[in-house]
């Protein structure tokens, strides 16, 4: 029986206690006087009063105040800066609260008790949105982030960087047969990072190395192995030196069929020009006074034919997808060249340490990032660098864990 039906009960008997002894006073019995059944009447009334005294003594504590739910979000999938809405129940607007896009903390907006609306975060990366306040974490789901470029490393493993800040913030951890990786690119058909696998311990073995970015499932299938991997947005190839270029099958690393010899010379640092459709590289060779002569070779890959003109020189090639052409030489300097001579047009940067290296092309910021290293009494120091494109700032003030061997970037 509940607690009210108690109280309603002794009401209920007490009330007629009390009709009992008024009826009694009104037709008192013989030689019992008034004012007797009055005191008792007094008393009476006093125990009704203590009787509900004791009742709201035993009542049950308040119940604490419940937890928050999750019931949707606005979007599945957004842009860097856009705002999503978080729905549920039993928000605290008076409370702290964490959220986080793949472990990269958000801005807070608005907190109502139905709704928390945060802006997606610079820097942050596909993965789950995470809602924590006071001891209590929940998912809110999956976020997938609309032209979302990602910046990997590698050194003894692949690791995925915080494009911001350069810190590590995943691990693509991996059995591998191969005891190093080299020429890692991002091949963008399959969504993968690929490379070529080494492996000295069963002689010599070359292997096609394949990281799925979707599921992290890797794969290593031998092949013949070459001294560069070619990347485009729709096919793979590789360098043998003073051979040329063929075209690789990107599941088992089989050639296809030859793309084009470049001759006895030396050609480095070959890159994918998207816009122009060409594999650009360097090329060097000696003239008969034994003079170095460099040369920007260029495969057109629409009718296969090569184009080359004498320049400078450069260390890298950095192509951006917006069809320009930057470069770095030895001379300390990030130029941008024209892609077509590759004449310099101007001098972007001056830096003031020679140990820079890996240096790509960032779409989502319009920079170019590399690693720079800074020795400190014989110590070195590891940075992130990034030169802005839209006003040629240099930043390094980033420090990167390790010395990684690749930066890749992917689409």
């Amino acid at each position: 029986m509940g607690k009210k039906n108690i109280t309603s009960l002794l009401l209920v008997k007490n009330f007629q206690k009390l009709i009992s002894y008024a009826k009694t006073i009104l037709y008192p019995p013989k030689k019992i006087l008034r004012m007797k059944y009055l005191l008792s009447i007094l008393t009476l009334c006093l125990l009704i009063g203590c009787s509900g005294t004791n009742e709201e003594e035993v009542q049950n504590p308040t119940p604490e105040s419940p937890l928050f739910t999750i019931q949707s979000i606005s979007a599945n999938s957004a842009n860097i800066g856009d705002t999503i809405t978080i729905k549920g129940e039993n928000f605290n607007p008076n409370a702290a609260y964490t959220v986080t896009f793949n472990g990269t903390n958000a801005q807070i907006v608005q907190i109502t008790s139905v709704a928390i609306r945060v802006i997606v975060p610079a820097g942050t990366t596909p993965g789950p949105l995470i809602v924590a306040s006071e001891g209590t974490t929940a998912n809110a789901g999956y976020v997938s982030i609309i032209g979302q470029n990602r910046l990997f490393a590698y050194k003894r493993e692949i690791i995925e960087l915080n494009s911001i800040t350069g810190a590590e913030s995943k691990f693509f951890v991996y059995n591998t047969e191969s005891d190093y990786l080299t020429e890692l690119e991002y091949f963008a058909p399959t969504h993968e990072i690929i490379g070529q696998g080494f492996s000295n311990g069963n002689g010599n073995t070359y292997r096609l190395f394949k990281v799925k970015l979707a599921d992290k499932t890797i794969t290593e299938t031998a092949y013949k192995g070459y001294d560069q991997l070619i990347a485009t947005t729709t096919k793979l190839y590789g360098y043998r030196l003073y051979e040329g270029i063929v075209e690789l099958n990107p599941n088992t690393g089989s050639e296809i069929g030859s793309l084009i010899h470049t001759g006895s010379d030396q050609v480095y640092g070959f890159i994918y020009n998207p816009h122009t459709n060409e594999i650009m590289g360097d090329k060097w060779l000696l003239d008969k006074n034994g003079n170095n002569i460099h040369k920007l070779s260029k495969v057109n890959l629409s009718d296969h034919t090569m184009t080359e003109n004498i320049y400078y020189g450069y260390d890298e090639l950095i192509p951006a997808s917006n069809g320009k052409l930057y470069a770095y030489r030895a001379t300390k300097r990030i130029v941008e060249l024209d892609p077509s001579t590759g004449a310099e047009i101007k001098t972007l940067t001056n830096i003031t340490d020679e140990h820079v290296s890996h240096l790509t092309y960032y779409p989502q910021t319009d920079q170019i990032i590399g690693k720079k290293i800074i020795f400190n009494n014989g110590i070195p120091t590891y940075k992130l660098l990034k030169l802005d494109l839209k006003n040629n700032s240099l930043s390094e003030k980033n420090i990167l864990k390790d010395d990684y061997d690749y930066l890749v970037v992917t689409d």
